[in-house]
């Protein structure tokens, strides 16, 4: 088999999340493949499955682990991302060890960039390619049998890509788009000054349009059950989450039950889907246990299912 094709089906689902990252969520797919470049590196550096955990993710949230990663990029790239936090909540959700904050990437840019720009070249610039983003893209699961590249010393095949930082000495890409066919190989300038993939209008634009359209309950809510004859009361689950993680819950709602019978399941709406994968862990689902009861959560699906749900 073809390196190059086997290389793509190894990264199948990682293939999958870049698609959905540019076709359905609107983000430039060169700035993607460093964000994908990144978080490679982060599974690399034994944070395992960070993509495949952040693709379970709804397409709000992902928007913000993606802009958590535009910021750790801006920092290897010596630069400060306008209006970017300085702490990564989405992103250490899913860390086994967390990072304090954007400052980390300051101290082992050294480290971290000769390896992210690695990722690009041998990875990215190969895996995701237009091919990826064909509306008829087919991505098959990764073989059990296989271990990602990096984790086992496997080498991927060599492409050309463009460093992180411009300082660094080679080529600049032959960047390809829909409509055009890829132009010649041009020197980077060595006065130039460094470079970083982060569409800071892009950014900034998205934050405003989310002041003025606040983003729907539904897409920032956690769905919960009880066990039967066990209920929570509404106030007991808000002040339990707000006591972990500082004023995150806007409201709770619990079923409806009817006369005689107890509530079994509800929703909690928080005030950012920044807080999903913090509450959830990172995971599908997570379970706590509030006053000696019992309550699991994950994300909420809107449907007509539980339309019961009262405040």
């Amino acid at each position: 088999m073809d390196g190059a094709l086997e290389l793509a089906l190894f990264h199948g689902q990682d293939r999958s999340l870049f698609h959905r990252l540019v076709r359905d969520l609107s983000q430039d797919a060169e700035s993607m493949r460093w964000v994908m470049a990144l978080w490679l590196w982060l599974e690399s550096a034994g944070h395992h499955n960070f993509t495949h955990r952040v693709s379970a993710m709804p397409g709000p949230v992902v928007l913000r682990f993606v802009e958590e990663a535009l910021a750790c990029l801006a920092r290897l790239a010596g630069r400060k991302l306008a209006g970017a936090g300085e702490l990564l909540p989405c992103t250490n959700a899913l860390l086994a060890e967390r990072i304090e904050n954007v400052s980390y990437f300051d101290a082992r840019r050294g480290e971290v960039t000769p390896s992210v720009r690695s990722l690009y070249k041998n990875i990215c610039r190969v895996v995701f390619d237009d091919g990826c983003l064909a509306d008829d893209a087919v991505f098959p699961p990764r073989p059990a049998a296989t271990n990602r590249v990096g984790s086992s010393g496997t080498s991927a095949p060599r492409a050309v890509g463009t460093p992180v930082v411009a300082a660094f000495a080679g080529p600049a890409p032959a960047v390809r788009n829909r409509n055009t066919a890829a132009s010649p190989f041009s020197q980077l300038n060595a006065m130039a000054a460094p470079w970083c993939p982060v569409p800071v209008r892009a950014a900034y634009e998205r934050q405003q349009q989310q002041v003025i359209s606040p983003i729907p309950e539904e897409f920032r809510s956690l769905f919960i059950t009880f066990s039967r004859g066990y209920p929570i009361s509404k106030e007991d689950i808000e002040e339990f989450f707000n006591a972990i993680h500082g004023p995150c819950v806007e409201a709770v709602m619990v079923e409806r039950a009817p006369a005689g019978q107890m509530p079994v399941y509800g929703r909690v709406v928080l005030r950012s889907p920044d807080m999903i994968p913090v509450l959830l862990g990172g995971q599908q689902t997570a379970k706590y246990i509030i006053k000696g009861k019992h309550l699991w959560a994950r994300i909420f699906v809107p449907s007509a299912r539980h339309p019961t749900i009262s405040a």
